[in-house]
């Protein structure tokens, strides 16, 4: 009787323990990174839609929201901001931007984001005060220097993944995208479009996580 050497398929290999981190490593990061993305886009067009409706002033720090409304939108948008920095994490991990500015870049942009999550935090103890109460005015500080801060990182990491070619396609704008855009919301960030404005980076946050998975997925098995 003769025996046939049975070959792997290429699903069987797509499970194999050995691609399992990679699997980990993409989708996870990847995966939370769109969810927060979706969260804040959403969260974005229902305050857009609900500032004209709003019974309380544009002079109080969680202008549209009032009361109970305001202190789980800051919860929800302090969560989904976590969600952000451990996809901003994998990002400067992930060997996209492997120049020594790109990893400088990298990090910074964590740390800006960091500030985002801070000033949800403060925003959580200073939802009914006024915008001039120095807690507003230091949550509405760390909105601004965390943005700038999370822009330079990612212009700085978004262009070195640009150049090296390590990620391709469309993916190896997505960085660069997200951080050019938060440029653009620096001014923004106390205007009526803001709420837009957010919108528009929760796209581009989804954007950058759909690449990671993406790329993720690609690369070759752990050794």
């Amino acid at each position: 009787m003769t025996t046939h050497s049975v070959q792997p398929t290429s699903t069987t290999q797509s499970f194999s323990p050995d691609l399992r981190p990679n699997l980990r490593a993409a989708l996870a990061p990847g995966l939370l990174t769109i969810i927060a993305g979706a969260v804040q886009g959403d969260g974005a067009l229902i305050t857009a839609a609900h500032r004209n409706a709003s019974p309380i002033s544009d002079e109080q720090l969680s202008y549209p929201w009032a009361g109970a409304t305001a202190i789980t939108t800051s919860l929800i948008w302090g969560i989904t901001q976590v969600l952000i920095v451990v996809g901003l994490i994998a990002f400067a991990r992930s060997g996209a931007a492997p120049t020594a500015a790109g990893r400088v870049g990298g990090r910074l942009a964590v740390a800006g984001a960091s500030l985002y999550v801070v000033a949800h935090a403060l925003s959580l103890l200073a939802y009914d005060r006024a915008l001039e109460d120095p807690v507003s005015v230091a949550a509405l500080s760390c909105f601004g220097v965390g943005t700038l801060v999370t822009a330079v990182g990612l212009i700085m990491a978004g262009t070195a993944a640009l150049r090296s070619g390590v990620w391709s396609g469309w993916r190896r704008y997505s960085a660069l995208v997200l951080g050019v855009w938060m440029v653009a919301m620096v001014p923004l960030q106390f205007t009526p479009a803001l709420p837009v404005a957010v919108g528009m980076y929760a796209l581009a946050v989804m954007a950058l996580g759909l690449a990671m998975i993406q790329e993720g997925l690609g690369r070759e098995p752990l050794q």
